[in-house]
């Protein structure tokens, strides 16, 4: 028997098509089926689609919401009724994907908001000020803020010590509550302490949020730019933002009104008011810091007065004005002076009237005596620098072709760079010529005791003039002994900064530095080739004579630094290349 053997095609097994109750019953009706797999993966991707859903549905009720009504800043119901906001539905996100409400790294991010119908944030104001947010102790705050009410006002004098309190300030506003504290830290521990870098930073952010948002403008929030832009290098920017923010106060026609109520004598009968001066202060505060931002920085001036600049005299007589108010109204008009006038005549008469004013109207010994230094340093400067301008616009660099008028243009510089020298080395018991004050104060050197709370421009010219007295002295041959003696000037203005303080500028402290040491290597190579010339202008002169702080080319507007001294047979040996090529 035949045995056939082979395997047999295999049976094709049906897959079900439908759950057991519908095969059971046999029914036509189509059954919908499908396994669930049980998955914690797919379990959680639900979750998450479901709350994509939700927070897409409330947002669409947020923009409509905030659409109708823009400056409701309340919290936004959604149409359950439910209160939405980024917080919830950011917190419902976390929910969904399994995260503890509150635990992400969003707490730390400052307040934002949305604005309509757009996909980004914007950075909300800070509201607490740097002693609630925790970031310093109550008592450092007032040791600070006292800092700057030591020094600080008289070189941003928009503050009156009776009006700005520590309580009042910091009830008043938050911004100039942080910002003198910073800039009292600044004077107390220096530029370089950890306090002060924390400090700044808050600043910034404050000064960004007066830039960002359009609020409510203010007389502090003005004193609070005067103040940064007198410390800062972007000053020129930062005391048009507060020209910008003065106009929404009208401040201008306030001041306006109040100068012209006066001259017409209509508050001879009424008692006079602390807040009355308190907007004018303000304001010619910030004329002044546009005075000197455009006469020695090069700012375009944003105002002008319109008026003479013996008006602001009328202020004095006002019985709540202050000892610092003296200081203000002195330099406008001065500078106005400056700005309107080319004669130096003009100016030793304001020094002259204004001597008696403080005479006059102060009483103490010590603030008639840092007024006095104060004034007399601010007419040195002025001639200096219209002495200067003078000589740069008559078109020379060159002082060894100067004609017999630009020689003496160049002397009356010197002279006035000599006297701003030393000035600011004076003695109290110097000023008059006795020993009576001496004996009174705690300090030798007024100007020097207070320099460490000086502002950017006080450094920079007080550099500046250092600079300036030791070229003149070497570009116009004055004798060895005389160099030597300036040279040691210099010297001493330079140990006074050290130990005045860390809150001296150290940028500015650098180029004093700088600027002695040059100096005196250009002494040195004088006195080994006084017999070669050529030798000593190879070695140490030219390094001096081209010597020029990047710091007074783009930060200010300071003339005199392009001027030289090179010999006519050096020029003619220039001469003599251009005219071989």
């Amino acid at each position: 028997m035949d045995v056939v053997t082979g395997t047999s095609p295999p049976r094709k097994t049906r897959i079900p098509k439908a759950c057991a109750a519908c095969r059971k019953s046999k029914s036509a009706t189509t059954c919908t089926w499908h396994v669930k797999t049980g998955s914690a993966v797919d379990e959680r991707l639900e979750r998450v689609e479901q709350a994509i859903w939700a927070l897409n549905r409330r947002l669409d009720d947020q923009e409509t919401i905030s659409r109708q009504s823009r400056e409701d800043s309340g919290p936004v119901t959604d149409r359950d009724g439910a209160i939405c906001d980024s917080t919830t539905s950011v917190d419902a996100v976390e929910t969904a994907l399994g995260c503890p409400a509150g635990e992400s790294s969003r707490r730390a991010l400052p307040a934002i908001s949305r604005p309509d119908n757009a996909s980004f944030l914007i950075r909300k104001p800070a509201c607490l000020d740097v002693v609630s947010s925790g970031l310093i102790s109550d008592l450092d705050a007032q040791i600070w803020f006292n800092t700057f009410f030591d020094g600080c006002n008289r070189f941003v004098p928009v503050f009156d010590v009776t009006h700005d309190t520590y309580s009042s300030v910091r009830e008043r506003s938050t911004v100039l509550f942080d910002v003198l504290i910073t800039f009292g830290c600044k004077a107390g521990n220096g530029s370089l302490a950890n306090d002060f870098r924390k400090l700044h930073n808050v600043v910034r952010q404050h000064i960004s949020d007066i830039t960002l948002h359009d609020t409510e403008a203010s007389l502090e929030s003005v004193q609070a730019l005067l103040v940064v832009a007198s410390y800062s290098d972007s000053g020129a920017i930062l005391c048009d933002i507060a020209l910008r923010e003065s106009l929404k106060l009208h401040l201008p026609q306030t001041v306006t009104a109040y100068l012209s109520s006066l001259a017409a004598g209509c508050h001879t009968d009424q008692p006079a008011n602390l807040r009355d001066l308190i907007p004018v202060r303000v304001f010619y505060g910030l004329v002044l810091l546009d005075q000197i931002l455009s006469l020695d920085g090069g700012k375009p001036a944003s105002m002008s007065l319109h008026s003479t600049s013996r008006r602001v005299r009328i202020l004095i007589a006002q019985p709540h004005r202050s000892p610092i108010d003296l200081r203000l109204y002195a330099q406008v008009e001065l500078n106005e002076l400056r700005a309107t006038s080319y004669a130096s005549v003009d100016l030793s008469r304001w020094k002259a009237e204004w001597q008696a004013l403080i005479f006059d109207n102060l009483t103490v010994e010590d603030e008639r005596t840092v007024f006095t230094v104060n004034l007399r340093i601010q007419h040195a400067w002025a001639v200096l620098a219209l002495q200067l301008r003078a000589l740069t616009a008559s078109g020379v660099d060159n002082l060894a072709l100067v004609t017999e008028s630009q020689r003496t243009i160049s002397l009356a510089a010197k002279t006035a760079a000599e006297r701003h020298l030393d000035l600011i080395l004076t003695n109290t018991h110097d000023l008059d010529g006795s020993g009576a004050s001496h004996q009174q104060t705690s300090y030798t050197k007024p100007y020097i005791a207070n320099i460490r709370y000086g502002s950017e421009f006080v450094f920079a010219k007080n550099a500046f003039c250092v600079l300036i007295v030791l070229r003149l002295a070497i570009l116009l041959g004055d004798p060895l002994p005389a160099v030597l003696h300036r040279l040691q000037q210099a010297q001493d203005f330079l140990d006074g900064l050290n130990h005045a303080g860390m809150g001296a500028n150290l940028g500015y402290i650098r180029i004093l530095s700088q600027t002695v040491k040059k100096c005196e290597r250009a002494v040195k190579a004088s006195q080994q080739a006084q017999d070669s010339s050529e030798q000593a202008l190879d070695t140490g002169d030219a390094d001096f004579q081209s010597f020029v702080p990047h710091e007074f080319t783009l930060k200010w507007d300071f003339p005199g630094l392009n001027l030289c001294y090179i010999p006519l047979d050096w020029q003619e040996l220039f001469l003599n290349f251009e005219a071989g090529d």
